[in-house]
């Protein structure tokens, strides 16, 4: 790091700029990969899967695929109640999608099902109802899924960009004991006839098995059940080489620490990134101080410690994913998880994960039940999705080492990457600052002097309207986010700031700083 002794720079009203150290020299502190922002679908999107069929809708396809590259996982509690069934008649909604998909190009828009949609839009809020409801209760139904339902899900993935992870039912068991691959093998056997190309999991949340159905499942079974399932794959020539994550355990509390323990000594020589879940709070009784709370923020430091101590005595060197996770559990909290205030949670942990060596981030969910969603049921992005579109724009692969004197760390945070090459505007040796301001008055950052003839351009996301942080919409630079048609996503304008600029972040609220050629050597 460069010494910086500098004075800190006075400001208006006495207030004082807090100084930026930033580690651009020698090698980066650390890495993640290409894929690094990942998205999920729910399951219980497939309790009635005539509502897959909303995955053909083409602005749903163009917010997704802006996103790519990445996974998509489909999983989920109710990963564990679905059947496949390759004999059964899909549902008219899936029917009719299929057809029109066959008379035309596979990744195509189709008009012709518009009405269909319509009627499934009109339904849907019962049908979320039912879907949080079952959730609460913890009574869970299995649910037949089709060859279509598997074609319609792989299609919106494909055609966005995305590569699907598919998550396989590990509730189905012999004798209550050992994993009953018979309808894996049948739904194996309908990708490998269609060439899809999937990564696969099985099981969602084991620690919990036993909540869900009465049945209870050990981590030496569970390890061994993977181990079943990866020679299964192995007998075919598509799947031979495919990938297998596991075992999307929940929060890192006593018990599930003990389960993953057993099941990476047993089974983790055969996936390939070990796989957990996080989320900071419970939608139910979540409150707005909850997501601006430092200490909230701050317990998800310590679940990611539990998780790599535990992966680091048992498969060293196995890349660690968050297979799931956002902001509330059960759903996400109602008027919270889908507002400007959700971003604080989402873009904290988008720097910590990678930050402590976090390789993939899977974000509950990108459309379906509940608040947590990036887009919502009439197919409007919220300011999540804003989020994560600006992280994907801006933020690279490599991450730098960055702190700050003059205020506190915890409530004035700050995160550190390469910028993105992929971005037409910017080139190698830039560098993003990204910041999160939790004070409630406006706050100062200074970069250091050796920076201070750069040019940085800002892209400063405020909340648009009288709600304010509760508001769900979102403005970038002063300008509000919204699609300029179906087909259209808006220009991500950046603010040019002058050499010597002081960066202000106001109250609440959180932004992107691309520092043009810092000439950065960890990122050249």
């Amino acid at each position: 790091l460069l010494p910086l002794l500098l004075p800190l720079l006075p400001l208006a009203a006495g207030r004082r700029a807090a100084v930026l150290r930033l580690g651009l020299r020698g090698s980066p502190r650390g890495g993640v990969g290409p894929a690094y922002l990942s998205l999920t679908l729910d399951a219980s999107l497939a309790r009635d899967p005539r509502y897959v069929a909303l995955l053909s809708n083409p602005k749903l396809r163009v917010l997704a695929t802006a996103l790519s590259p990445g996974f998509l996982r489909f999983g989920g509690t109710k990963t564990d109640f679905l059947i496949f069934d390759p004999n059964k008649d899909s549902t008219s909604e899936e029917k009719i999608l299929w057809e029109l998909q066959a008379q035309q190009e596979a990744c195509g828009s189709r008009p012709a099902f518009a009405a269909v949609e319509k009627l499934l839009l009109a339904q849907w809020p019962s049908q979320e109802k039912l879907i949080l409801a079952e959730h609460n209760w913890k009574k869970h139904k299995n649910t037949t899924i089709t060859r279509n339902t598997l074609d319609i899900l792989y299609s919106f993935a494909n055609c966005s960009g995305f590569h699907l992870i598919f998550g396989l039912n590990a509730l189905l068991r012999k004798d209550g004991l050992q994993w009953d691959s018979s309808n894996a093998r049948a739904l194996l056997d309908y990708c490998t006839s269609q060439r899809y190309n999937i990564s696969w999991e099985l099981g969602n949340e084991p620690n919990s098995f036993r909540k869900k159905s009465g049945i209870y499942i050990d981590g030496f079974q569970l390890g061994q059940d993977f181990i079943h399932l990866r020679q299964l794959l192995s007998n075919y020539t598509l799947y031979r080489h495919a990938k297998l994550y596991g075992p999307d355990v929940g929060q890192p509390r006593k018990h599930t620490q003990k389960l993953l323990r057993s099941f990476l000594k047993s089974g983790g020589k055969v996936i390939d990134s070990v796989t957990w879940h996080h989320y900071y709070v419970n939608g139910r009784s979540a409150t707005r101080e909850d997501f601006l709370s430092p200490e909230v923020l701050d317990t998800f430091v310590t679940a990611v410690h539990e998780v790599l101590e535990i992966v680091g005595g048992t498969v060293p060197n196995k890349k660690v994913w968050l297979g799931e996770t956002s902001s509330a559990y059960g759903g996400g909290a109602p008027r919270l998880s889908n507002t400007y205030v959700a971003g604080f949670m989402w873009l904290d942990k988008l720097g910590l994960s990678a930050r402590q060596g976090i390789d993939v981030v899977m974000r509950q969910v990108f459309f379906g039940a509940g608040t947590y969603h990036l887009v919502d049921a009439n197919f409007e992005p919220l300011p999540d999705y804003w989020l994560s579109l600006l992280y994907k724009k801006l933020v690279g692969t490599k991450v730098l080492q960055v702190s700050l004197v003059g205020a506190d760390e915890r409530k004035l945070r700050v995160y550190l990457h390469c910028t993105n090459t992929l971005h037409p505007k910017y080139r190698e040796g830039d560098v993003t600052l990204f910041a999160l301001n939790l004070y409630n008055v406006t706050q100062h950052l200074q970069l250091p002097n050796y920076l201070s003839s750069k040019h940085v351009d800002q892209y400063l996301l405020l909340p648009h309207g009288k709600e304010n942080i509760l508001s769900r919409s979102i403005e970038l630079n002063g300008r509000v986010l919204r699609m300029v048609d179906d087909k259209m996503l808006p220009e991500l304008i950046e603010k040019p700031l002058g050499p010597g600029s002081v960066l202000g972040l106001p109250a609440f609220s959180y932004g992107f700083y691309v520092i043009k050629n810092a000439k950065a050597i960890a990122c050249i």
